[in-house]
């Protein structure tokens, strides 16, 4: 939200910081101590430091006074002290938005994560004040490009407003771990479609009841799934469903989870290097809202939604995924519309603290617009509905009513072909996604 910020601030630009040796040499209140094997330690280290007087039953006993790596609270000493000389010049930390910080009265607002700052100011005088101030206790280098934050190559275009936002070389770095080939055909589908019955009364549930793998197969899928889980959620939010799907299943793995998961690394490379581009708007938290029903394993339903800024009173803007929201609903739904309604709780839940976050930042919310396809589900939070036998979704209901009385949230009803949040809640044929693809990323220049 913040690169979103900075493009729809006037005058406004983005600048990169980092800490170096960030947990080390940091002053503690109390020592602590530790013990090494003699056996372990250089003999260099040894000669220099005459250790061999210092044994003690083949130990060597340290006290430490300063922070080190390795020090379980070395993090949080570090972190204290920085809050401590940026409040000396007039920097903090927002109250309900751990990481977002703020000036007392100068135009810049930045991002801190560790030790690595994502800056946004008006007038380089502010950005100065900042990085003088660190560089008066830390080595600090800068980015005044702003090119990278936290992993996340950024590409502005201030002329048009712009930002693209990309991790070049991880898919193919990622495939080339796992080693998986080339597929000889393009895979545009992160996952194969459900097949529909054609002609059946009753479309049936099927159930995976090929052989569990071994357990070095079992880690390997594991490990897939960590390693897209945070590329997804930085730069490419198709994989979002796919991902969330393979987590829930990836504990007791089978022959045909396997081969999903190969399906899904052929998708990573044919589109290996994808990015998301936000563009300038009012800031107003927009989301859609959408489910699926009955379209996981043990009769489960998931909940997805699409999270962006949008313009006023402009249903019609697109811009980049800020979060992309896609879980299987824990408790078994006993129709289309209580499904709908849970989605509606999950996503208004998740909204609550994007709000917040945005009125910290220094961005007025009006109540947030949800659109839903469902309209059984917003004539019961609307009131237009009378409810019967609501007991089992009783608490999400009661709570999305409570919400929009508060005029938090307007929910509004819209055809489901204009519901942005139906590419990740269920598995769709390849066309869809190569028709749909482009509207949630851009696929960068390959490195």
């Amino acid at each position: 939200m913040l690169w979103n910020s900075v493009l729809s601030t006037p005058g406004a630009k983005f600048c990169g910081a980092d800490i170096a040796n960030f947990y080390l040499k940091t002053p503690m209140k109390r020592p602590e101590f530790m013990r090494l094997p003699y056996n372990i330690i250089p003999q260099e280290i040894k000669t220099a430091y005459k250790l061999d007087k210092l044994v003690h039953n083949g130990f060597v006993y340290t006290r430490i006074i300063r922070g080190m790596y390795g020090l379980p609270h070395a993090g949080l000493i570090a972190n204290e002290l920085l809050k401590e000389r940026l409040d000396k010049a007039g920097y903090y930390e927002c109250q309900f938005t751990p990481g977002l910080w703020r000036h007392v009265w100068r135009p810049i607002t930045f991002a801190l994560v560790v030790d690595d700052f994502g800056v946004k100011y008006k007038g380089d005088v502010h950005a100065n004040h900042l990085i003088s101030t660190l560089k008066k206790d830390y080595d600090v280098t800068v980015d005044w490009k702003g090119d990278l934050f936290v992993g996340i190559k950024l590409v502005w275009d201030y002329k048009n407003r712009t930002l693209d936002t990309h991790v070049p070389g991880y898919t193919k770095r990622a495939l080339h771990k796992y080693q998986h080939p080339t597929p000889k055909r393009p895979q545009h589908a992160p996952a194969k479609a459900a097949p529909i019955q054609y002609g059946a009364k009753v479309q049936t549930t099927k159930h995976d009841t090929s052989p569990y793998i071994s357990a070095d197969k079992v880690k390997r899928i594991q490990e897939i799934v960590g390693t897209f889980a945070w590329y997804a959620r930085a730069c490419d939010p198709t994989m979002a469903a796919t991902l969330s799907a393979f987590a829930t299943r990836q504990s007791k793995a089978t022959t045909d989870l396997e081969a999903e998961v190969n399906h899904f690394l052929d998708y990573c490379a044919t589109h290996p290097n994808a990015g998301v581009r936000f563009v300038a708007s009012n800031m107003l938290l927009a989301l859609h809202s959408d489910a699926s029903y009955l379209s996981e394993p043990n009769s489960k339903s998931r909940a997805a939604g699409h999270f962006y800024l949008t313009k006023r009173n402009d249903e019609s803007f697109n811009n980049g995924a800020i979060l992309t929201l896609s879980k299987i609903i824990k408790h078994v739904m006993s129709s289309a519309s209580e499904a709908e309604t849970a989605a509606l709780f999950y996503n208004c839940k998740a909204a609550a603290p994007l709000r917040v976050t945005l009125m910290e930042m220094g961005h007025p919310q009006g109540p947030t617009q949800v659109t839903t396809d469902n309209s059984a589900a917003l004539g019961l939070i609307k009131k237009t509905m009378i409810p019967k036998a609501a007991k089992s979704y009783d608490m999400r209901f009661n709570y999305l009513k409570c919400r929009q009385a508060q005029k938090q949230f307007d929910i509004i009803w819209r055809r489901g072909k204009n519901n942005r949040a139906d590419y990740h809640s269920k598995r769709h044929p390849i066309k869809h996604y190569v028709n749909k693809r482009h509207d949630y990323v851009v696929d960068m220049p390959r490195q």
